[in-house]
């Protein structure tokens, strides 16, 4: 039996059973289908305490959002406002794992998102095997 997985940015792990499947295997599979299914990134969130008496969540720029109110900012970052807390969490899948000497990875704000291509030559787009965010 072999036991393929592969890492799901925001989504944990995705995993295939390749051999025989009795009813053993196919219970060793969901049981690391579920230690697994937490999520696998590193996301990059932070979160603060909303006063008892305050009227909604106020962001960094000092703009009040409504309770049960979602929104993303110019920074890459998805937040939320409830009663008592306000959580932010990077959009941003940063490359790692990748030739630094050979590759440079290109932000692009506008799609929140990295592009890693050659530094000689910026059409051929360079292998990524890791990411953080």
């Amino acid at each position: 039996m072999i036991i393929h997985c592969k890492q799901r940015c925001y989504s944990g792990w995705t995993c295939a059973l390749e051999g025989t499947h009795s009813g053993i295997m196919m219970h060793m599979l969901g049981l690391l289908i579920v230690v697994f299914s937490v999520t696998s990134c590193d996301a990059q969130c932070w979160q603060k305490t909303i006063g008892y008496d305050a009227q909604g969540c106020t962001d960094e720029k000092g703009v009040l959002h409504e309770f049960n109110s979602k929104w993303k900012t110019k920074d890459c970052q998805s937040c939320s406002c409830h009663k008592k807390i306000m959580r932010c969490c990077s959009l941003v899948a940063t490359p790692t794992d990748y030739d630094e000497e050979k590759c440079e990875s290109i932000f692009y704000e506008e799609t929140c998102s990295y592009n890693v291509v050659e530094k000689a030559d910026p059409s051929k787009p360079c292998e990524v095997h890791g990411l953080v965010g």
